[in-house]
């Protein structure tokens, strides 16, 4: 845990402006994250008995089986450990194949990976850069608020080349 953030604390996210990505599927059991987000800040369960902060997001613990869980307010940085560029999507596959709907296809080129969060977790997602580091394992980046489709928010993470919204 980063010496800035305690843990609970509620560490506020930036909000970036990037081209909306698809929108969340919500479920009953993962309400807590997408709330969290609504609200400016990134969430994960942390289980009540044996206190280990859980991602993927799930109804008991997967170390312990309690089903018993907080969610706890995590620090927004991390550092890259796989990222990859799609460089364009295909409308059309053969049916043994897959296609990208909108609005991936859209947005293409753009960033994807996985990011090792200084809370302990890796978290997959969106990685915003115009500079091309954040393809580097290893890269520093801070999870951030994305623009969705319908108006909807999600999370993403963004290099220090990407300004946010003022």
């Amino acid at each position: 845990m980063a010496a800035s953030q305690r843990k609970g604390e509620v560490v506020e996210l930036e909000r970036v402006d990037a081209a909306p990505g698809p929108a969340q599927h919500q479920h009953p059991d993962n309400a807590g994250f997408w709330e969290s987000l609504h609200d400016g800040h990134l969430s994960l369960q942390r289980c009540g008995e044996c206190e280990t902060l859980r991602f993927p997001i799930a109804t008991h613990c997967y170390e312990c089986l309690s089903g018993e869980y907080a969610w706890e307010s995590i620090d927004p940085h991390g550092t890259v450990d796989v990222a990859i560029r799609i460089h364009e999507a295909a409308a059309e596959l053969p049916a043994s194949g897959a296609s990208l709907p909108e609005p991936w296809r859209s947005i293409a080129p753009y960033l994807t990976g996985a990011v090792d969060m200084k809370a302990g977790v890796r978290l997959p997602g969106r990685i915003i850069c115009t500079c091309g580091e954040a393809l580097t394992r290893g890269t520093p980046v801070r999870a951030v608020l994305l623009p969705a489709s319908g108006g909807a928010t999600v999370y993403g993470f963004a290099h220090t080349c990407v300004g946010t919204e003022k």
